[in-house]
């Protein structure tokens, strides 16, 4: 198994020689999203990531480009709720340059209001287009639900309402203090040997100065829920789902092999149902997401208009049915079969390697090898499905979001819902 080296600046590193492969993909993770955002200031941990492209204290933003292109590569970054990652590929003989960028983008970038001020236009354009998008929309309202009152709750777009109240001030202060090398891992994976891209990381990622204190600033709107009235739909878009299990829980596994069963493919009991059986709904799947503090499954399906009723109590029919089951030891099988190959197949992916391991290290403390994952999966038996069944596939905690297009958003408990339709 890979280990991770943790360099003097608080770095740790983790490198996979793989001579087989062409280019070379990294990786930045840094323990910094949405849930360490301060009060009033939803959607700093999104911008931060964009600004750190429109340039550095040595690049400017189409310098950082131009760059990457030259090499056909790829250069991007993303923002989740509890860690931001920047992300790349390359070709071997661009690894040291690129490692230079994302010292750059990390350490020194140069955070300048009237960049602030053009990114939280581009952003407010984001928020407009995933208004757009009911089936995202919906999901992302449903951990609303789920996580009510708490840190996750937030939405990783935040809201423009409170943007006003960001000025440069604020995101210099997020960035020092959250964008450390002690909360960050470097991961590489690709045809490059690991002294190299170890003295180039001593070399790029020196230590770092204490973070600056905090600036006094003036006050933003306290966090409201997401402008849920301004979303439209041309049919009803549904998310149902409830509490689950979080990462380094060791019952996962037996929890994501019984939501497969439940929504996960062509063959799963709500696409039989929803689809092939009743022809109601075109798009219908189910998923479970895990973070360090917390966790959700979840089921979304597309209806008609005036199926909403229907489809509901579809979905508590068929996860009453799972509940129910006497697994079979064929069935348990057959579940272990599908988890342990869509995680191997995963794996072909260098970046999805890197991710997985970086992830491991940064939310949980240590990597976890191949094997210990693969033992878990198939230790899992009839009984711990059934255990999970019982408290995950009981309506009384399920969370309901519904987009309408006459009724508009529905949210509530599943029987509050079921109730006023």
């Amino acid at each position: 198994m890979l280990e991770a080296e943790r360099l003097p600046s608080g770095l740790r590193l983790l490198v996979e020689e793989a001579p087989w492969l062409q280019g070379v993909s990294l990786g930045l993770f840094v323990r910094a999203g949405v849930v360490d955002e301060p009060e009033g200031e939803a959607g700093i941990a999104h911008l931060l990531e964009h600004l750190v492209f429109r340039g550095t204290e040595k690049y400017q933003g189409d310098e950082l480009s131009r760059r990457i292109d030259e090499d056909g590569g790829e250069l991007n970054a993303y923002t989740t709720k509890e860690y931001t990652c920047l992300w790349g590929r390359t070709l071997p003989q661009g690894v040291e340059g690129f490692l230079e960028m994302l010292a750059e983008l990390f350490l020194r970038p140069r955070l300048l209001t009237r960049d602030l001020r053009r990114e939280i236009d581009v952003v407010t354009e984001e928020y407009q287009l995933w208004l757009q998008n009911p089936e995202e929309y919906v999901c992302d309202l449903l951990e609303a639900e789920v996580f009510a009152g708490r840190p996750l709750s937030r939405a990783v777009l935040g809201e423009p309402a409170q943007f006003a109240a960001l000025d440069s001030g604020a995101v210099r202060a997020f960035h020092s203090r959250h964008w450390r090398l002690d909360r960050a891992v470097l991961a590489v994976a690709g045809p490059v040997a690991r002294e190299d891209v170890r003295r180039w990381a001593l070399s790029f990622f020196p230590a770092q100065p204490p973070p600056a204190p905090l600036p006094r600033r003036r006050a933003g709107k306290r966090r409201g829920e997401t402008a849920s009235d301004e979303a439209k739909a041309s049919q009803v878009h549904l998310a149902v789902g409830g509490p689950a299990r979080s990462l380094g829980d060791p019952a996962l596994a037996a929890q994501e092999m019984l939501v497969q069963e439940l929504g996960g493919g062509p063959n799963a009991l709500l696409f039989t149902r929803l689809r092939e059986e009743l022809a109601l709904s075109y798009g219908v799947y189910s998923y479970d997401t895990a973070y360090r503090a917390g966790g959700l499954w979840a089921v979304y399906a597309d209806l008609p208009e005036d199926a909403l009723r229907e489809g509901l109590l579809a979905i508590r029919d068929e996860a009453g049915r799972l509940r129910r089951r006497r697994w079979r030891a064929e069935d348990v099988a057959r579940l272990r079969r599908s988890a342990v190959g869509s995680f191997l197949l995963a794996l072909d992916s260098p970046f999805a390697r890197v991710e997985r391991l970086s992830l491991q290290i940064l939310q949980l403390g240590r990597p976890e090898s191949v094997e210990e994952e693969l033992d878990r999966m198939q230790a899992v038996q009839g009984g711990d499905l059934r255990r999970e069944a019982e408290t995950l596939l009981d309506p009384a905690s399920w969370r309901i979001v519904a987009l309408h297009p006459e009724r508009g958003l529905l949210r509530g408990s599943f029987a509050s819902v079921l109730e006023e339709v």
